[in-house]
């Protein structure tokens, strides 16, 4: 099962939990400053030295070469978040190797040689971390890294040299939003060390009040701190935001039933559906599960419905071209598909 249709701890407000870590090999400039020949022999060293002919990892993953795949198919995978739109976006030598069960992808030639991630569903970064770590420590093993004592492992970008880690979270903030508090929470964040961006990450909107929380410093700072200052940040968070939802609720009963049962009506009938209205609906819905009002609703069948229908991957799954129109009524399909099944 892949793991974004569990639902994990706190999932009511964090969807989800990311561990990212960058390496860099020593023997090579950073990807921006190689040419094709250098990229492809950097992304021949890592991916011999993580599978090194171990036939059981041959199995637990997935090498893809990002050149041969379809525009369509790439951008699949970045709606699934399994490799960043930069890495889709980007030229020679890139490729990705994914986990059975999609929670680790370990992306090639980034904007750093390596970066590997693990996804865990809800607040658990601790699970993530050592997914991830393990990973890493494979290839520790087997390549020259760029590290100084000094400083730590040496990335592109300065701002992730040290530990190399980014640890972040997707929250839903429809208390925090609907109250009008939002911008001071994420003002504060900030000033205490912390990334607040839209859900798909730096320069996207907060669509269906979806943000990525994320540590913005690594340098100076143990794994171990950078997880534990994030966790006990969102556990103030959470409790501020389910103190929020029942709040408004309490005080507007009716105004949220109408919007929760409109979302629900909304989806579980419509034949046209936007990938812009289908999110900001489906946070209605994530609303009404956290307060009680949709017990027929699984959370599983929240996730499923949002790992399927973005443009690309409706596309793959249809194995066509499709124009917006024919996307639209298709993804409305598949809502309607899943919810009234249950």
């Amino acid at each position: 099962m892949t793991w974004y249709i569990d639902q994990g701890p706190d999932s009511d407000v964090i969807i989800s939990s990311r561990i990212r870590l960058a390496r860099d090999l020593d023997h090579y400039p950073f990807p921006h400053r190689m040419d094709s020949q250098q990229a492809r022999q950097a992304a021949d060293e890592i991916t011999e030295a993580f599978f090194n002919k171990d036939k059981e990892r041959k199995r637990s993953y997935l090498l893809l070469e990002l050149e041969t795949l379809s525009e369509e198919d790439q951008q699949a995978l970045a709606e699934k978040r399994l490799i960043s739109s930069d890495l889709a976006s980007k030229g020679v030598g890139r490729r990705v190797i994914i986990s059975r069960d999609e929670s680790v992808s370990i992306m090639i030639n980034e904007e750093d040689h390596i970066r590997i991630q693990s996804m865990q569903a809800g607040l658990n970064l601790e699970a993530a971390y050592e997914a991830a770590a393990a990973a890493v420590l494979i290839l520790e093993g087997k390549l020259s890294l760029a590290y100084s004592e000094r400083y730590g492992f040496l990335t592109a970008c300065p701002t992730n040299t040290g530990t190399g880690m980014r640890a972040s979270v997707m929250a839903h903030l429809p208390g925090l939003t609907m109250s009008g508090r939002i911008k001071d929470v994420i003002e504060s964040l900030n000033k205490m060390g912390f990334a607040v961006r839209g859900n798909y990450g730096e320069h996207s909107k907060a669509q269906g009040h979806l943000f990525q929380i994320s540590n913005q410093l690594t340098l100076g700072l143990t794994e171990d701190d950078l997880i534990s200052d994030l966790k006990r940040m969102l556990l103030q968070l959470i409790e501020q935001e389910r103190k929020l939802r029942r709040e408004i609720y309490r005080q507007q009963p009716l105004l949220i039933e109408d919007k929760v049962m409109r979302a629900y009506g909304v989806l579980t009938q419509a034949r046209i559906m936007t990938s812009e209205e289908a999110v900001t609906l489906l946070s209605g819905i994530r609303l009404g599960l956290s307060l009680g009002l949709l017990p027929q609703v699984q959370e599983a069948d929240l996730n499923r419905i949002q790992a399927a229908i973005g443009p690309a991957s409706i596309q793959k799954a249809q194995g066509r071209l499709m124009a917006p129109e024919e996307r639209d009524t298709a993804r409305a399909a598949i809502i309607r598909d899943i919810l009234n099944k249950t």
